[in-house]
């Protein structure tokens, strides 16, 4: 019987596994393939075609070697009710090997402030959502395609899979470097999170670049401040570290950027930038937090044991003694003319004391009117 049960519950969760092949909840930001070894749902067999529609267009002049901003819109898909939405911007439509980075480009940075190909954002209630990523375009000039491919939910979900669709691919025309053409080092990615309360400045590489100015707003703001910058170059001298002074933030707050590089005739508006602020790292050594952790666990520990001391069932084998305890009182002070260097007048007192029968070993003086213990006592216990 117990057998049967269990080979049954291997095979219910067997088809339970099989019957749901959409994640709900999401994988997460990171860098993959579409099909990612089909967890992905970029095999047809895990997927159905969305209704959605997606869109791709660039801002500016590309040149090779430099930023640009790309955009990808996506509209009129239906959502399950958490309305998240998975999007991959990719190099090519092979299966394999489909990163941007394997065809020439570099993300600078995601739409979510990370370095991604695939992010996952909710879509607000108008359905339609434009996502924008900042590239480094190839070193080598000539067309280059990009593709965008998205995955959803939707409500209801019958078949519990993933809604799937690709956009056509976008050829964008990387035009050749001209000579001293000012933009960002290909080395360089932006930051995505910047620690609470950290006024570091920022670091900033480049390449033929003569002078750099940074302005930045906090996310919802419209005018921009201009940001303080420097360098260990010479004026008019081609630097590529700079440094520039952008305030600290608080809590979720995240905050813009826009780079202007400069040289000679040329000058070039890079694309918005943004920056996070995630939690302040701990500080202190690690013994310390050990001893800490052990502490808080004696203290767990004492706790429980008190519990189970207070709330252990008695079993009645071990009989309470309730036999009172009996202090015995302090013996009174001697009365006058016991002590030691008692003198001879005080035989009147002891003469005036008065024998009782009913209380042996006890003497009434009537004239103190009190008991007095009798010294001559040879009876039992007082």
């Amino acid at each position: 019987m117990s057998r049967t049960l269990v080979i049954a519950s291997v095979v219910a969760l067997l088809m339970l596994s099989s019957s749901s092949v959409a994640n709900p909840g999401g994988n997460g930001d990171s860098d993959r393939d579409y099909t990612c070894g089909g967890s992905c749902h970029g095999d047809p067999s895990l997927s159905l075609p969305s209704d959605g529609t997606i869109s791709i267009s660039q801002e500016g002049d590309v040149f090779a070697g430099h930023a640009v901003a790309i955009h990808v819109n996506v509209a009129g898909m239906s959502l399950s009710s958490n309305r998240l939405l998975g999007t991959f911007i990719l190099g090519s439509m092979d299966g394999n090997a489909d990163h941007p980075e394997d065809h020439g480009w570099h993300v600078i940075q995601d739409p979510n402030g990370g370095s991604s190909n695939y992010v996952e954002t909710v879509v607000p209630s108008s359905g339609s959502v434009t996502l924008s990523w900042v590239l480094l375009a190839p070193d080598e000039a000539g067309v280059h395609n990009l593709f965008a491919q998205i995955h959803h939910g939707a409500e209801p979900n019958y078949d519990g899979k993933a809604y799937s669709g690709s956009s056509r691919g976008y050829s964008i025309d990387v035009m050749p470097v001209p000579e001293g053409l000012p933009g960002l080092s290909p080395d360089w990615t932006a930051p995505a999170y910047r620690s609470s309360g950290n006024d570091d400045p920022l670091e900033i590489r480049t390449v033929n670049t003569t002078s750099l100015s940074v302005q930045w707003m906090l996310e919802g703001e419209w005018s921009p401040h201009n940001a303080e910058v420097s360098s260990n170059c010479d004026e008019s001298e081609v630097c590529n570290k700079w440094e520039a002074q952008i305030p600290a933030t608080m809590g979720d707050t995240r905050i813009q950027y826009q780079i202007t590089v400069q040289n000679g005739s040329f000058s070039m508006e890079l694309p918005w930038l943004t920056m996070g602020t995630s939690p302040a790292p701990f500080e202190g050594d690690i013994w310390d937090a050990r001893v800490q952790s052990f502490a808080f666990a004696f203290l767990i520990l004492s706790f429980i044991v008190s519990l189970q001391i207070r709330f252990s069932p008695w079993d009645g084998k071990h009989e309470l003694d309730q036999t009172q305890e009996v202090v015995e009182s302090e013996a009174p002070p001697p009365p006058p003319g016991m002590e030691e260097d008692a003198p001879a007048e005080d035989d009147e007192y002891w003469s005036r004391l008065v024998h009782s029968e009913d209380n042996p070993g006890w003497l009434w003086d009537p004239v103190e009117e009190e008991w007095v213990a009798d010294p001559n006592f040879q009876g039992g216990d007082q």
